[in-house]
């Protein structure tokens, strides 16, 4: 019997365990093997955002029309953020077009668009790029004006890195996304 009570006990430990390592999911986009770079200069692998929700958009800097109206909802939606998910999120800007998006182009568009640390603008290597866009579901291809036609995705990001949420044209529906964020909040 006593036995039986100490391999219990084990079993349930190493549960625990497993459960509270923080370990990535299958379903986490912290699995890709990709090498990005943070405006900053900073190397950045995605596993290291492990711990914080995200609220992600695929943007690019010359973009004129969805990426800075996207960017500007985000913005909008930090500021206006009901106080019990105050800092819940973080906000993650990742380039599709890391040949003109150098890391002084991000930095340019850190300062014109007024990003605060919580926000981290990437750039990565056009492979990684696609494949993180195509986990996502965002769809883009370069045009030969060389703007970019692409979707107006936004993403909401688990701690674990899984997607919670996700939905086209952010614009002034935030309703979806907050209750996204209270849900994982609710979770932790």
């Amino acid at each position: 019997m006593n036995r039986i009570l100490k391999g219990i006990a084990l079993l349930i430990a190493v549960t625990l365990t497993t459960q509270l390592s923080g370990e990535t999911s299958e379903r986490s986009v912290y699995q890709l093997d990709s090498s990005w770079v943070e405006d900053s200069g900073e190397p950045l692998q995605l596993r290291t955002l492990e711990g914080d929700m995200q609220l992600l958009a695929l943007i690019y800097t010359t973009c004129t029309g969805a990426c800075p109206m996207t960017v500007k909802a985000m913005q909008m939606f930090a500021k206006n953020m009901p106080g019990d998910i105050k800092g819940e999120i973080r906000y993650l800007l990742v380039t599709v077009d890391p040949e003109q998006d150098t890391l002084p182009v991000l930095r340019d568009y850190r300062r014109e668009m007024k990003l605060d640390r919580r926000w981290k603008l990437l750039r990565g290597s056009a492979e990684d790029v696609r494949e993180l866009a195509a986990v996502l579901g965002f769809n883009y291809q370069q045009i030969e004006s060389g703007q970019f036609a692409h979707s107006n995705l936004l993403t909401v990001l688990d701690r674990r890195g899984e997607i919670v949420h996700q939905q086209n044209d952010f614009g002034g529906n935030t309703t979806a996304v907050i209750d996204a964020i209270r849900k994982q909040k609710g979770q932790r």
